[in-house]
């Protein structure tokens, strides 16, 4: 059925205000430009925000810039009955170590829960679940994301390459590839894009591995331009989609690329030029910038408030952003404010229909290609980027990647 819109790889695999990295003081500034900090009393309630900041990863910044301009924006409308929110930015620097120090902190600090941007969920979510701490709106990047109950996702990397097969087959394209990034994860997430192909009676026609270190992508773009190919799925990091779409450009290709829309800024746009115009984007709300939709608006508005650059905004940022309002809803009705209460009442509300995030009913996971996982949503958004702008396509209607309907 297709979802109309009314009123949030990291990469496809698995993203201005202070931020506050853990080993640093915590934050106090969630309700920095709110000015209302003074009317707010009681003790404050803690979030976190997991992300790489620094170390070998990509960064960004956006995500928990956006944590920070919502929970600015609860406070300023009194906050959480009366008490504060205070955000603390966790720097994992891409070190499961660092992640599992960061998820230790928010278990010492009784935190009420954790959206994160990482790699080391392994590492960080036992932690939390033995403190009863949530983790909500990450895109799952590790099997204990996948399966701890205390895990609760609005979307889905496997569902966002799925996604791409949906995008192939809705424009029309007969001869899909994948390219891959050569490792373990990557070549196994291949196999979602077939997914999204197979309503459309497609299949995966070429599946192109890149290292992840590859500096020269002759090879690869000559494997991937050749023959009939029509549309590429990326799964690859946003380091590696950049350089390939750079290279597809300059070798003429004349293929549609599909990407997770999670974590593209405008800034990694604006460093692709022209080599981004037709890039199709793949994700679980409809586009950040889309300001005909009042909660997307909503998002622009107090991120422009917070000071946050629009050149780090993203549908991963939107998602963050979404997730403080609705779990500060949550909480305004919660008889005892901890992780654990917030946990049950998710479990338990049945379908969430917040925009701009997509329905979900944390109690019914759905299968994907096997049971078990919590996947809560197949819907996907798509965007075409045309002269660095997203443009939505399809009436900006959201669709089953499991259908395509």
């Amino acid at each position: 059925m297709k979802v109309p819109t009314k009123a949030p790889l990291a990469v496809a695999l698995v993203g201005a205000l202070a931020l506050v990295a853990c080993g640093s003081s915590t934050s106090d500034s969630a309700g920095s430009g709110a000015g209302s900090a003074t009317t707010l009393s009681g003790e404050p309630i803690k979030i976190m925000s997991i992300q790489a900041m620094s170390g070998p990863s990509d960064t960004y910044p956006g995500l928990p810039a956006a944590v920070q301009a919502a929970a600015a924006a609860v406070n300023k409308a009194g906050g959480i009955k009366g008490r504060p929110l205070e955000v603390t930015v966790c720097d994992d620097q891409f070190d499961p170590n660092k992640g599992a120090d960061c998820a230790t902190k928010a278990a010492q600090g009784k935190y009420l829960f954790v959206t994160a941007n990482s790699s080391t969920g392994d590492r960080y979510m036992p932690i939390l679940e033995k403190a009863k701490i949530p983790s909500i709106g990450e895109v799952p990047s590790s099997a204990s994301e996948l399966k701890s109950p205390y895990s609760f996702p609005f979307g889905s990397g496997a569902v966002n390459i799925a996604g791409g097969g949906t995008a192939c087959g809705k424009l029309g394209k007969k001869d899909p590839a994948v390219a891959v990034v050569d490792i373990a994860a990557g070549r196994n997430s291949a196999s979602f894009f077939g997914i999204g192909l197979k309503p459309f009676n497609l299949s995966i026609n070429k599946t192109v591995p890149i290292a992840p270190t590859a500096s020269d992508l002759t090879t690869a773009t000559a494997t991937l331009t050749s023959g009939t190919t029509d549309c590429i799925d990326l799964v690859v990091g946003t380091t590696q989609a950049t350089k390939l779409l750079l290279a597809l450009s300059q070798a003429g290709s004349k293929a549609t690329p599909a990407y997770g829309a999670t974590v593209i800024e405008d800034k990694m746009l604006k460093t692709l030029g022209d080599a981004a115009n037709g890039l199709v984007l793949v994700g679980s709300t409809p586009p950040a910038g889309d300001t005909s939709i009042p909660a997307i608006k909503q998002f622009n508005a107090e991120l422009d408030a917070a000071g946050v650059s629009a050149d780090i905004r993203s549908e991963g940022a939107l998602t963050a952003w979404a997730t403080v309002h609705l779990v500060a809803q949550y909480a305004q009705k919660l008889p005892t404010i901890d992780g654990e209460s917030l946990a049950n009442a998710l479990s338990t509300a049945g379908e969430i229909n917040f925009s701009p995030l997509p329905k979900v009913d944390f109690s019914k996971s759905i299968k994907v290609l096997f049971e078990g996982n919590r996947i809560f949503t197949t819907a996907v958004y798509f965007s075409e980027i045309k002269n660095g702008t997203r443009t939505p396509l399809f009436d900006n209607t959201a669709f089953d990647v499991l259908t395509s309907s």
